[in-house]
C-alpha cells in the first residue's frame, strides 16, 4: 500500500506532531486578495538608486537572496502562510501556521486537499544541514539561482504590511521568473510569485501574517520530539557517478530534467523491498524530487487522482505525482510549473497499462527520515 506522504510545497520532509491551527478573519481577507491576484503587483521602482543611494551595485539582487536566506535560519518568527498555485490537477491553495526558532520549525496546515497528510510535522536544522528555508530560499538553492538567472533589486514594496525589499529573478532572455519581497527589517523572505514562460503566475506563496521576536509557545507536542539523530538514507558524494553506475545494471535515471533542471543531490536507501534512489534536480527555482525504486503500480492507488500528463495517465496528491515505467515506480515530489512537470512525466518511462502492485509496500515508508534534499 502506497504510504501517505507529508508534503506542503517544497518537499518538506519532517517528523509528524499533533498540533492546532488558527486562522484569523483578517487573514482569510488577506488571502482571498491574494488568491484573486493573476498579474504581478505594483512596485516602486529603485529608479537607477541603490539602497545607501546612487547606481545599483553589481549583484546586489543575488546578495540581498543570501542574506535573506541566511536570515531565514537566523531570525524567530511565526506567521500563517498562503500557498496558491497551478498544478497538473488544476489550482491548489493551502494555508498553514509556521513557527520557526532555534533551529526547529513546526507547521500546520488547515486544508488537506493539496497535501496527503493534514499531520503537522517538524523538521529540524541539524549539524551542518542546511534549514528547509523560507519559500525556497537557502543557501544551496541561492548558489543554483545565481548558475541560471539574474537577479535585480527593483525597489521596495508591502508584503504582509511590512516594509519589503523587492528583488527579480529574469532567465537569460530577460523575461521575469519569479518576484521576492525580503522584509525590511529583518531581510526574511515574506512573499514569493513565480511565473513560467508565458508570463503566466503559476505559483504564490506568502505570509498573509506574521509576526518576529518574541514569540508563543510552540505546540505543546513538539516539545515532546527529539530532533532525529540519524538517517536511513546515504547521501551520495557525486550524485551523477550514482546515476551512471546505476543505469550500467538496468535502472534509467535521468542525469538532467527537462526545462533546465541539473541533478544537484541524490541519496539511497536499502527497505526489505529494495533499494530506493532519491534523486534532486533544481535550477534554484522549480525544485523537483525524484525517488525510483523497483516495481509496478497498483491500478488504483488510494487516496491519488488519476490525470493525464505529458500524453501518459499519471496519479496525483497535491505536488506528488507517480507512475510506473519499465519495471520501476517513480514518485515526484515537484515544486515546479504544470509545463515543467508535464515535460518530466514525458521524458521518463511509462508503461502502457497499469501492473498489479510489487515492490513498492515500503519504498516510501519513512520519508520523515531522510536526507534533507536542500542541504
Amino acid at each position: 500500500m502506497m504510504p501517505a506522504l507529508p508534503l506542503v510545497r517544497r518537499p518538506r520532509l519532517g517528523l509528524l506532531i499533533a498540533a492546532a491551527v488558527t486562522i484569523t478573519v483578517p487573514s482569510l481577507l488577506a488571502i482571498l486578495a491574494l488568491v484573486g491576484h493573476e498579474q504581478p503587483a505594483p512596485v516602486v521602482r529603485a529608479s537607477g538608486t541603490s539602497l545607501g543611494g546612487g547606481s545599483p551595485p553589481s549583484g546586489l539582487g543575488m546578495r540581498l537572496l543570501g542574506k535573506s536566506a541566511a536570515a531565514g535560519t537566523a531570525a524567530s518568527y511565526q506567521g500563517v502562510e498562503l500557498i496558491a498555485q497551478r498544478s497538473v490537477s488544476g489550482p491548489q491553495t493551502i494555508v498553514s501556521e509556521v513557527w520557526h526558532r532555534g533551529g526547529l520549525t513546526v507547521t500546520q496546515t488547515s486544508d488537506t486537499g493539496m497535501v496527503a497528510s493534514s499531520q503537522p510535522y517538524v523538521s529540524y536544522d541539524v549539524g551542518d544541514r542546511s534549514p528547509e528555508g523560507v519559500f525556497g530560499l537557502t543557501k544551496t538553492l541561492v548558489a543554483l539561482l545565481g548558475k541560471h538567472y539574474v537577479a535585480v533589486y527593483q525597489g521596495t514594496g508591502l508584503a504582509a504590511g511590512r516594509p519589503a525589499l523587492i528583488v527579480e529573478l529574469n532567465r537569460p532572455d530577460g523575461s521575469l521568473a519569479a518576484r521576492f519581497w525580503l522584509d525590511k527589517q529583518t531581510m526574511v523572505p515574506l512573499r514569493r510569485d513565480v511565473y513560467d514562460t508565458s508570463a503566466r503566475l503559476v505559483s504564490q506563496e506568502a505570509f498573509v501574517q506574521v509576526q518576529f521576536g518574541a514569540l508563543t509557545p510552540a505546540p505543546t507536542a513538539a516539545a515532546t520530539v527529539a530532533a532525529p539523530a540519524g538517517s536511513q538514507w546515504a547521501a551520495a558524494p557525486v550524485p551523477a557517478l550514482l546515476v551512471t553506475q546505476l543505469n550500467q545494471v538496468g535502472w534509467q535515471l535521468p542525469a538532467a530534467l527537462p526545462g533546465g533542471l541539473p541533478l544537484y543531490t541524490a541519496a539511497r536507501s536499502q527497505t526489505g523491498t529494495g533499494q530506493v534512489v532519491d534523486l534532486c534536480y533544481s535550477d534554484g527555482l522549480s525544485v523537483v524530487s525524484l525517488f525510483v525504486q523497483r516495481g509496478t503500480l497498483a491500478p488504483k492507488p488510494a487516496g491519488w487522482q488519476q490525470v493525464s500528463a505529458g500524453g501518459h495517465q499519471v496519479y496525483v496528491a497535491g505536488q506528488s505525482v507517480i507512475w510506473s515505467g519499465g519495471g520501476f515506480v517513480y514518485t515526484m515530489l515537484a515544486d515546479a510549473s504544470p509545463q515543467v512537470v508535464t515535460q518530466v512525466v514525458a521524458a521518463l518511462p511509462q508503461d502502457t497499462a497499469p501492473g498489479v502492485i510489487e515492490r513498492i509496500r515500503r519504498g516510501l515508508e519513512r520519508l520523515g527520515a531522510i536526507v534533507d534534499p536542500f542541504r
